[in-house]
């Protein structure tokens, strides 16, 4: 490799980083266009080299972009493993993914707006399947705190967004590369065509936003308990005095539900199935009959056969203003790896399951739950559990599956101060557009907020304060298209790089060949 090559696919992993973790907007734009010059630059290189290079990348974007995992250390050691696990795992993805790239280029010289999408969406397509599933570096997720520019989200889904991004940067290149060159002009109309199409719905959208069938006044309660107290049993009643307090504010703006969030109820619900009164939350029940209002709270949920025998679930719970527990349920479904639920349970369970000390966190214990739907407060509720947020095919689901209102319930305070607060909180706003549908976002210690069908945050609070907000969320039952075709863009970015493979292979070996027709 040449001296000083890494300099480029250094620079283009913290441009990724800043696109991602800053409110800068310019470099989701320009992130990928060193490390493309790289690539045609190295184009004749073996492909060990192009490897390399694309672990220059992948090192550089995710060794940082990873920054935040160093907040949870002060909770075990163990999130350094994790960090060099997700490490591995991203880097390996982008070095394939920018090699496929590099290789496809030399032998179709095809655009760059084609071959990067095609190679680089479907990496994050696979990585949205299996038990170590992560979509929060997907491309698209970069423009999430700007909510004008993806509108067009409700059509082509977070994938499209992701198409649209790295097309544009390809097309970049061609007209910076060769801007005298024929070449460079054609990318420069398309580069034009396509800004101006994106640009002109965006603009319709946001004048234009989904009319509401009707409002549902919502209250957030955010009770702000530190995590050293939050699992310290000796703080159940502390938990219960504040969040009945906080309850109590917000009940005096009268509201028609109020929400509490991830496993906010400091006590595990233990249901014993052969005794259906055991099915009960006594000091929630009572507080929804005080304040005569729905609530919905996170709890853990435990559904007990035997002693021996029984499941828990990261749960959300529905109380009427009547004191009535409702027995429908949902809870989480995609369980953090380890912390949560065992990846690979045919092969890890037997080695991790009933681990002690501290090791306990990588034995998991909660089962995945059912993505129900809830009725309160005469709507239907589709609720996500912490990260859920950025799972596009859950809320998508729930849509369809008839939520009125979206919530998400979660407890951030694993992350610190860190900038993934932002980025996962910012993502609500895809999950919005998407399905043109409100949220709300409740967090233990913040950021928690209202989130209207076109992206926009009310409410936003701070971290680490004790917060009520009171809001009228408009209720938009129009579905989307992207509701209901779903990732089409995704499929497409595919076929992309099988034809991709199929050419440049075939162009290979062609010059394999030539030289024995000669």
């Amino acid at each position: 490799m040449r001296e000083n090559s890494w300099k480029l696919p250094v620079a283009s992993g913290v441009l990724v980083v800043l696109g991602h973790y800053t409110s800068l907007l310019v470099p989701n734009f320009v992130s990928f266009l060193p490390m493309l010059w790289w690539l045609d630059t190295h184009r004749e290189r073996p492909i060990p080299d192009l490897l390399r290079g694309g672990v220059l990348f992948g090192l550089t974007t995710y060794g940082i972009g990873l920054h935040w995992i160093y907040a949870m250390l002060s909770i075990s050691w163990l999130a350094s493993l994790m960090y060099l696990g997700l490490l591995v795992l991203f880097t390996s993805g982008a070095a394939l993914a920018l090699t496929l790239v590099g290789w496809s280029r030399r032998w179709t010289l095809w655009s760059f707006g084609l071959l990067l999408p095609a190679c680089w969406v479907p990496l994050e397509w696979s990585r949205t399947w299996g038990d170590l599933r992560m979509t929060a570096d997907h491309a698209g997720h970069g423009l999430s705190r700007f909510p004008f520019l993806i509108q067009f989200a409700d059509v082509v889904g977070p994938y499209g967004v992701g198409v649209f991004l790295l097309a544009f940067q390809g097309l970049l290149y061609e007209v910076v590369a060769s801007w005298r060159s024929k070449r460079g002009k054609r990318a420069g109309a398309l580069l034009v065509l396509l800004a101006a199409a994106i640009l002109g719905y965006d603009a319709w959208k946001w004048k234009h936003p989904p009319q509401a069938a009707r409002t549902l006044r919502v209250a957030l309660v955010q009770p702000n308990i530190p995590l050293v107290l939050k699992h310290d049993p000796a703080e159940d009643s502390r938990q219960e005095r504040i969040l009945a307090e906080l309850t109590r504010i917000a009940a005096r703006e009268r509201p028609d539900l109020i929400i509490w969030p991830e496993s906010a109820r400091p006590r595990l619900i233990e249901h014993w199935l052969d005794d259906p009164a055991s099915f009960a939350m006594p000091e929630v029940q009572r507080l929804a009959l005080e304040t005569k209002t729905s609530i919905l709270a996170g709890a853990e949920y435990a559904r007990i056969r035997t002693r021996e025998e029984y499941e828990i679930y990261n749960a959300a719970l529905v109380v009427h203003p009547d004191g009535r527990l409702d027995p429908t349920w949902t809870a989480k479904v995609y369980l953090v790896p380890f912390t949560e639920g065992v990846p690979f349970r045919f092969l890890l369970g037997p080695l991790l399951d009933g681990l002690g000390g501290e090791l306990h966190w990588l034995s998991g214990g909660f089962t995945p739950g059912p993505a129900a739907t809830l009725r309160a407060a005469g709507v239907t509720l589709g609720v996500l559990v912490c990260y859920e947020e950025l799972y596009f095919d859950l809320s998508r689901a729930l849509r369809n599956a008839g939520a009125d209102l979206q919530v998400v319930i979660t407890n951030d305070a694993w992350f610190g101060r860190t900038v993934f607060q932002d980025l996962l909180a910012d993502a609500v706003r895809m999950r919005a557009i998407e399905t043109r549908s409100s949220f709300v976002r409740v967090a233990n210690t913040g950021i928690s907020g209202f989130v209207d069908p076109t992206g926009r945050y009310h409410g936003r609070t701070g971290l680490y304060v004790p917060a009520v907000e009171v809001r009228d969320m408009p209720i938009v039952d129009a579905p989307t298209i992207y509701t209901r075709v779903g990732d089409v863009a995704a499929w497409l970015a595919i076929l992309g790089l099988v034809v991709a493979v199929w050419a440049a292979r075939r162009s290979q070996r062609r010059a394999e060949d030539a030289p024995h027709h000669r």
